[in-house]
């Protein structure tokens, strides 16, 4: 059986990459929205696997969202 907070960190990453790719939010917008969700959760769940998920994606976004700016300059 899936536990609800893989399913719900799946949901998270799988919205916010649908609407930074629809031009919807700009990363810094969503790295704000998506921090302050993996606190909350970290708060209610901590220690679980799937939040180290969570911290990766935004990790990874970050250095995408960092080269990107690199490259424009």
């Amino acid at each position: 059986m899936n536990d609800v907070i893989d399913n719900m960190v799946d949901r998270i990453m799988t919205q916010a990459q649908r609407m930074l790719e629809d031009g919807l939010y700009d990363w810094p917008t969503s790295r704000t929205a998506l921090k302050r969700i993996l606190d909350d959760l970290e708060a209610r769940t901590l220690g679980h696997p799937s939040l180290e998920r969570l911290r990766r994606y935004i990790a990874q976004r970050d250095e995408a969202w960092n080269s990107d700016r690199g490259r424009t300059k």
